[in-house]
Parts: C-alpha cells; sequence; structure tokens
C-alpha cells in the first residue's frame, strides 16, 4: 500500500506537472522537415494610443521611397521595411486597442479586457503550430506587466505579459537558482518514479493504466529538466556572457532608468531569437494614460514649453483638420513617435547585425510593428503599421504601399484590412490563417 508520506511525495510532485509540462520539448526534439528547412520567427511590438497622424506616413509610395521625419531612423533600413496606409480594424476597442491589435476580433467592443471575452491573437495562432521547435513556445513581454497586453490565448483570456528583467533573462538562460530548482524536481521525480514501480504491483488493470499514464508525464518532465539542465550548463553560457552588458536591474518607472529599461527589453529579445530560445515574440509598450506618463517623457516635451504634458491627453487635442491648430501637441506626440520608432531601428540594427544561415538574423525574422489606432480618438481607419526584414521568408517589401481609400491613384489593389496583414504574417510563418479575424485574403503582392 501507498504510504501516507508517499502519497504527499506523489502529489507533490502531480501539483507541479501541469507547470513543467507546459515547457514543451527543448534542444533535440522532434522538429517537422518544412520547419528545418525554414525556421521562422516572427516579433509583434504594439504602441498604443495611436499617433501623429499628420507626419506618420511617407509623402511618396514605392520601394525606396523617403520615410519622413517621424519614420526617418528607418530609412537606412528602407529596403528591409514596408510601411502600410489605408489598413482599418473593424472596431477600434477604444482604451481597449490591445484586443483587436493581434486578434482583429470584429465582434470585440471594447470595455475591461481582461474581464471581456477575446479571440486568439496571432502570435498565439502560431505558437499553437509551430511553438514546439523552440523550448519556450512564445515570448510574451509587457512595459507594465501582467494583462497588459496583446496577445491572447486559445479562449480568449489575455496572456500574462513578463516585465522583471532578471525573471526574463533567468526564463531565458538560467541561474544558480534555477539549476538548484531543476536539481530538486529531478531527485522529486526519481523518488516519485522508484515509489509508483513499487506501487503498480498492488493496483487493478484500470489503475494500472492511470498510473502508467502518469508514469509517462512524470518521464517527459524528467526528460524536459535534463535537456534543459543541458541547455542551461552549456548552450546558454555563450548568451549568458552578455549578462553584464545588460542593465538588468534598470527600473522601468525611473525617467534616468527609463533608456536602460527599454534598451535592456528589446536586447533580451533579441538574444532570445539568437539563441533559438524563442522564435515569435510579442511586446507591448507602456501606457499612454495617467500621471506615470511625466516619469516617462519630461525629455521628449516641445521646445520651449516648461509645463506638465500628457502623452494621452496630447492624442486627444491633436487636431484632425489642421495640424497647425494644435501646434504643442503635435510636436510632443511626433517626438514620441520618434523615440519609438528609434527603439524600433535599434532592434532592427541587432538583428541585421547576427549572422544567421547565410544572411542575417533579420532577413529570417518578420517584425511587425505599430498601433491599433491611428488619431487618439480611437479611429480604426488608416492605422499606423509597418513591418520588416523576413526577406529569406519570403517577404518582397515595398517600402511605402497604399491600400483602400489610401492607395495611389493608379494602383488596382483589392479591398484590404490589418486582419489581412496578420494572416499574411501567419502564412509566411508556415501557418495557415484563413478567415483570421476579419480576413478575406493574403496579401501576395508582399510576397517574393
Amino acid at each position: 500500500m501507498l504510504t501516507k508520506r508517499e502519497f504527499l511525495q506523489c502529489a507533490g510532485a502531480g501539483l507541479a506537472l501541469p507547470w513543467l509540462e507546459s515547457l514543451t520539448p527543448a534542444l533535440g526534439g522532434p522538429v517537422a522537415a518544412a520547419a528545418k528547412a525554414k525556421p521562422a520567427r516572427c516579433v509583434f511590438i504594439h504602441i498604443p494610443f495611436g499617433v501623429n497622424m499628420w507626419r506618420w506616413f511617407p509623402k511618396a509610395f514605392g520601394p525606396g521611397a523617403d520615410l519622413g521625419a517621424t519614420l526617418a531612423p528607418l530609412q537606412h533600413l528602407v529596403d528591409r521595411v514596408t510601411v502600410f496606409s489605408g489598413l482599418r480594424q473593424k472596431n477600434s476597442g477604444g482604451h481597449g486597442e490591445s484586443g483587436l491589435f493581434l486578434t482583429g476580433n470584429p465582434n470585440f467592443g471594447g470595455g475591461k479586457l481582461p474581464l471581456t471575452g477575446n479571440t486568439i491573437s496571432v502570435d498565439q495562432h502560431i505558437a499553437a503550430a509551430r511553438g514546439h521547435e523552440t523550448s519556450i513556445p512564445s515570448l510574451v513581454l509587457s512595459v507594465a506587466g501582467g494583462q497588459d497586453t496583446v496577445s491572447w490565448d486559445a479562449s480568449g483570456t489575455a496572456m500574462y505579459g513578463l516585465c522583471d528583467l532578471p525573471l526574463i533573462y533567468e526564463k531565458l538562460f538560467g541561474s544558480p537558482q534555477v539549476l538548484a530548482r531543476g536539481q530538486r524536481h529531478q531527485s522529486i521525480l526519481n523518488v516519485v518514479g522508484g515509489k509508483m514501480q513499487r506501487v503498480s504491483q498492488h493496483l487493478g488493470k484500470e489503475d494500472q493504466r492511470r498510473l502508467s499514464q502518469y508514469a509517462d508525464a512524470v518521464a517527459s518532465v524528467d526528460a524536459q529538466l535534463v535537456r534543459d539542465r543541458a541547455y542551461y550548463e552549456g548552450e546558454a553560457q555563450k548568451f549568458a556572457a552578455t549578462a553584464p552588458g545588460l542593465a538588468l536591474n534598470a527600473n522601468k518607472l525611473d525617467n534616468i532608468g527609463r533608456e536602460a529599461y527599454i534598451d535592456t527589453l528589446y536586447d533580451l529579445a533579441a538574444l532570445s531569437l539568437q539563441s533559438d530560445r524563442t522564435r515569435i515574440i510579442t511586446i507591448e509598450s507602456p501606457f499612454s494614460q495617467g500621471t506615470a506618463i511625466f516619469n516617462y517623457y519630461p525629455d521628449l516635451l516641445p521646445k520651449g514649453q516648461k509645463g506638465q504634458m500628457i502623452w494621452h491627453q496630447s492624442g486627444h487635442s491633436l487636431s484632425v483638420s489642421n495640424e497647425a491648430d494644435t501646434p504643442l501637441h503635435a510636436e510632443y506626440l511626433a517626438n514620441i513617435d520618434r523615440y519609438w520608432v528609434g527603439k524600433l531601428a535599434r532592434f532592427l540594427d541587432r538583428l541585421a547585425a547576427i549572422d544567421h544561415d547565410g544572411a542575417s538574423l533579420l532577413d529570417h525574422t518578420v517584425v511587425m510593428f505599430g498601433s491599433g489606432m491611428s488619431w487618439g480618438n480611437h479611429n480604426p481607419d488608416h492605422l499606423p503599421l509597418l513591418i520588416a526584414g523576413g526577406s529569406k521568408l519570403g517577404i518582397r517589401h515595398q517600402g511605402h504601399v497604399g491600400y483602400n481609400d489610401h492607395a495611389p491613384a493608379d494602383a488596382q489593389r483589392p479591398k484590404t484590412n490589418a486582419s489581412d496583414l496578420l494572416r499574411t504574417i501567419s502564412e509566411v510563418c508556415g501557418v495557415p490563417a484563413p478567415g483570421f479575424g476579419e480576413s478575406t485574403r493574403v496579401i501576395d503582392e508582399l510576397l517574393a
């Protein structure tokens, strides 16, 4: 018979199993032949609350276009970037735009997102099909953390966004504490395995079957722990050496630490791709609301402005008739937009500098960047969206391309919405997505 002590040991390990089993097989696990031939990576970066629409879009269309002042940090990458004009969502979602950005849910009407049902986001749709190829199926990052996220699981629940830099680093590359926990877990599983063998002979056939299933799960978890320990003690050290250059203790709410925090968050995302710990990443930028904005952006105020300005308020106050009617708000928003585009350019440059399979990591990664609304009045039309990279995945960049009522007069293009872009990225990553959100087509003209 199973003693109370033995039962508690088994139960203790059993309680840990759901968490452990969620760690899909890492290095050495089965990978589809197609994935071996073309491993695809995707990154989705969201900036909240729209942009200064007067200055965001390039004035000319086509490859090699002058991207303009706001997107100027990307000009040296113009051949690896496509800026979209005229894409829309059916609903803006109001302040809940993060619920639409990667889901394209046509039925989503806003509300308090963590309490509102949604549909799966495209990153998780891709992860469901290809997340098993890496030890971390997808990496969900968020400056604010928690359920301030653009990632939604298959049940329409907000994914938990990671914001603590040391914890993100540990998740990617381990630590002495992580290794010690892994050793303890393995010790427990070894005890449980031994006890189960002894107990099995005293059980009926049905209970033996159930215990056998449990034993298979234990063996799977044990194998995962072995792989993780091997990675943390070996392969991870190639990348762990970069830790001294990362500001892992940067205070994200402090103006002085803001630069270090944002840079380090993006650097960790790049490292997670370079180390192949994951191939699917989302990054949610910080809130536009509230007094915390004073701590984020006082250095981005218009020249000569001595008082405080609020990002969110400026978005609502920007004139949609004539930019000159609200010059301070226009300048402030443009400064914020250039700040985020500069961070994107820094991230893309880092990926472009990493050699990968005869090209660069950027060429093997498609990055989508932008907002789920245009003007700060929650307009779902003419969304500020762009993609970068992915040339080795079949992306053919256009510089600046227009759709719908923002297409050039001589362009003959079918109606296209933001969900079509999400579907196209999914299919470039090898995951079919017909009908995703409100999609009606793949944007074939983006494909080589």
